[in-house]
């Protein structure tokens, strides 16, 4: 199980690798002070005991470096032989009685953070607090707690206990709130016309509620690549306005905020022209983000020829990033993994059997 951890000075990217056991380049590529976490996805899995060894093997390289991994349930589960499959939050949120779907949403919440913590995984890339708005978006379908901000609210809440108490640093997203577009923004640009008080009114006060409510954990939240243009013309992760100025307003304590992957369609675009990874990332941790996801899961092709860590040497381990870390390191986050609670396995029972009494 985790240990409450205080990691400083990570670096900033989060990259993914491209097997079940690490080849010489990828050790290489994690040794870099740029790298400072791992996403996990299930072409990486056999089973529990080789991602073990696996995780251990990665965390033997270095001592900062987070593991990390979309584990929200429903259809983003990335770990299912020998794991939990747990019901998605559209399914939760179905339950009628109010306190047995609170009650719900927290054992989710801990049977998924348990089994991470069991295999020393840091952080999962969950709960979604967006809003649903359109029941057609098909990004978000199945993955939101619905399209009431007191429901979603308080279901993640339960969620988030159940996960710290876990062992497992949750992450709130997608910041400031996906349902606002229909659009996919791994395979097209976003743009939204909501106004701010608007967006004030729903869509970001999941956000600005659960990540007060633990400001002492300082959740991650994750950032979105929509372009809310009566707000800013860049997107929310390449968004100074959105990650400087108007979270200074919204929030009480400074977020972490991580960038979704900035491979992704709507984040590799400027001004109709295709921008450069290290633009990206600049842009990005210029305007706020702590750090970015980058994978190379929208090419298939390159993992297919463990070509990633070359990938990544190339075009993201530039002197320019590695220039801009060196200077702003000492300001940047310190990131606090969550101790897990003493009589965690006997909750974990508990958990699983209240989960399977009522069929999810």
């Amino acid at each position: 199980m985790s240990s409450s951890s205080h990691l400083k000075n990570i670096g900033p990217l989060i990259i993914n690798l491209d097997g079940t056991e690490l080849s010489d380049s990828e050790r290489q590529l994690i040794e870099h002070q740029l790298v400072g976490g791992i996403i996990l996805f299930s072409h990486n899995f056999i089973s529990k005991k080789q991602l073990m060894s696996f995780v251990n093997d990665i965390k033997s390289i270095k001592d900062n470096l987070l593991i990390t991994i979309d584990h929200e349930g429903g259809r983003v589960q990335r770990l299912m032989n020998g794991f939990t499959h747990l019901p998605s939050f559209e399914k939760i949120s179905e339950i009628e009685d109010s306190d047995l779907r609170t009650e719900i949403a927290y054992h989710v919440g801990y049977i998924g953070g348990y089994e991470l913590s069991e295999i020393s995984i840091d952080i999962n890339y969950s709960p979604v607090i967006d809003i649903n708005h359109n029941k057609t978006n098909n990004l978000l379908k199945d993955r939101t707690f619905g399209d009431n901000v007191d429901n979603i609210t308080s279901l993640a809440n339960a969620y988030i206990k159940g996960s710290l108490d876990a062992g497992i640093l949750p992450v709130l997203k997608h910041f400031p709130g996906h349902g606002r577009v229909i659009t996919d923004s791994h395979t097209e640009e976003c743009f939204s016309d909501v106004k701010m008080n608007e967006l004030l009114d729903t869509d970001i006060l999941p956000f600005k509620i659960l990540h007060g409510r633990y400001a002492d954990h300082n959740l991650p939240i994750m950032t979105n690549h929509i372009s809310y243009k009566n707000i800013d013309e860049f997107i929310t992760t390449y968004s100074e306005e959105w990650l400087i100025r108007q979270s200074n307003l919204i929030f009480s304590k400074k977020p972490f905020f991580i960038s979704d992957d900035l491979e992704m369609f709507s984040a590799t675009i400027l001004d109709g022209k295709k921008i450069s990874c290290e633009k990206r990332v600049l842009l990005a941790l210029r305007a706020g983000c702590r750090m970015v996801i980058a994978t190379t899961m929208q090419d298939n092709q390159i993992i297919k020829n463990k070509a990633s860590s070359q990938y990544f040497e190339e075009n993201y381990l530039t002197g320019d990033i590695a220039k801009y870390f060196e200077k702003n390191h000492d300001k940047m986050s310190t990131v606090v993994i969550p101790k897990a609670i003493n009589e965690s396995r006997e909750r974990y029972g508990e958990s699983l059997k209240n989960m399977k009494k009522i069929g999810l």
